[in-house]
């Protein structure tokens, strides 16, 4: 009994201790399986943060794709637009060069064909107005015919009767006289067109109103045309100034185009009277410039000096228009007045010459006007003065001369003959010329020698000094 006893004792604690070797074995067992699914769901979790940043990084990606994609056909639209518009607008700019361009060769067309028509209306009709024109020399009828032709547009410079208004006369007057002073500067050396004086000397205002009246038809070329330019019509067309070639030998026209909105710019006369880009200025050579003027300008002088003969043969004899007269010579006045107040408050030196000559220029305007309104009698016969006056023309050198003459009792001899009064004058003029140019070079050597003298004294001074 004790025996078993003890063996009951030992057997259970044999059986005591393997079931805590046993507890011990499950539980590392299970502390084995925690970890183990422990380091499965932290792997697992770091699995899972590494799948969203990889879906974040690729969502981002797509973004910037989908960004780029849209910025890329933005630009793809928007420079497809620019294409259209552009191409549009080089559609629209050939459709109008296009235009313009037919415009332009068609205006050069009816410009070429109103020439040839105009020439060959002249041409035929040739023996008419010569015809005519001779009667007219003589104080005759030149007849119906003559009248049906030269007052025909085409006839142009042929009529006679532009040649019987006043401001067609002045103008020759204006234009003449100015021109030979332009051109006598230019042969001594005083001229250069180049310069801002010289430029302005020869677009002087009056000259380039007197050269615009005897030149008005070939200026006026091209009034109630299109301009394909701007597609205005042209209204009005004013010559404006004169350029001088650089080589002196030729010239070329400037006129003032107005057109149907009011507006107005400047543009040169060019050959075939357009204004295409590809119709270039014409140069006019300076004898083709002035022969016609000075033709039209003599032929103007001779039918106003014969105004009441020529207007009784013309049929143009109205009576006597005091009204008209009245009013012409008032304005003549004014003006008179206004260049008279001009001269006094300048500083010229030949003040007293230009008063002179405005004066004399005054009278025989006024009594061109008398004879132009069919004012004038007897009894306003020019008197003997009359030949300086029309051999001056209101030339401040000419009027000098003739006092110079006057004061040596040579002008009654001089009168008596033109020939040796132009010679005498020439003479005169050149050696005037001739002493201006001593004085000239006199000052020039006085200048120099005190210049001299300064500097021969500016050194002594020096030298003194140290």
């Amino acid at each position: 009994m004790g025996i078993s006893g003890l063996a009951e004792g030992f057997l259970a604690g044999f059986n005591t201790m393997e079931r805590y070797q046993r507890g011990q074995k499950e539980d590392e067992r299970m502390d084995k399986a925690m970890s183990l699914r422990d380091a499965m769901w932290q792997n697992e979790q770091e699995r899972q943060k590494v799948a969203d940043e990889r879906y974040q990084g690729e969502l981002a990606y797509r973004e910037g794709r989908d960004k780029l994609a849209d910025a890329k056909y933005d630009k793809q639209v928007a420079l497809t637009e620019r294409q259209v518009k552009s191409s549009e607008a080089r559609a629209g700019a050939a459709e109008r060069r296009a235009t313009a361009q037919e415009a332009r060769q068609q205006q050069e067309y009816e410009w070429q064909k109103e020439q040839r028509n105009k020439q060959l209306f002249q041409q035929e009709n040739l023996p008419i107005i010569q015809s005519g024109w001779q009667a007219v020399a003589e104080g005759k009828d030149p007849g119906q015919q003559f009248w049906g032709v030269v007052r025909d547009p085409r006839a142009g410079s042929f009529n006679p009767e532009r040649y019987l208004q006043q401001d067609y006369a002045e103008a020759g007057k204006t234009f003449v006289t100015y021109a030979g002073n332009l051109v006598r500067q230019a042969q001594e050396g005083k001229l250069d067109p180049s310069t801002p004086e010289g430029h302005a000397a020869v677009n002087n205002p009056q000259f380039i109103k007197a050269a615009g009246t005897l030149y008005q038809d070939e200026v006026s070329k091209g009034v109630g045309d299109i301009d394909p330019e701007s597609g205005k019509t042209i209204t009005d067309k004013q010559l404006n100034n004169i350029m001088i070639t650089p080589d002196g030998r030729g010239v070329v026209l400037g006129v003032e185009v107005t057109y149907d909105d009011g507006s107005k710019a400047v543009r040169p006369v060019t050959n075939n009277r357009t204004s295409a880009p590809d119709d270039h200025p014409k140069v006019i050579p300076i004898n083709d410039f002035l022969k016609p003027a000075y033709q039209r300008a003599a032929l103007a002088k001779h039918m106003i000096g014969n105004a009441d003969q020529l207007r009784t043969s013309l049929g143009l004899t109205a009576g006597p228009d005091q009204a008209g007269y009245k009013k012409a010579v008032t304005e003549l006045e004014k003006q008179h007045g206004q260049n008279k107040a001009r001269i006094s408050a300048s500083n010229a030196d030949d003040k007293d010459l230009q008063q002179e000559a405005l004066d004399a220029q005054f009278e025989q305007s006024k009594a061109a006007l008398a004879d132009t309104y069919s004012m004038a009698s007897k009894a306003d016969a020019p008197k003997q003065e009359a030949p300086i006056k029309e051999w001056t023309s209101g030339d401040p050198e000419r009027l000098q001369f003739v006092k110079e003459a006057n004061q040596h009792g040579k002008l009654s001899g001089l009168l008596d003959n033109p020939t040796r009064m132009n010679t005498a004058f020439e003479l005169w003029r050149q050696q005037a010329a001739k002493q201006r140019q001593t004085e000239q070079a006199a000052v020039t050597a006085n200048r120099l020698r005190d210049t001299e003298t300064n500097a021969y004294q500016a050194m002594s001074l020096a030298q003194a000094r140290r």
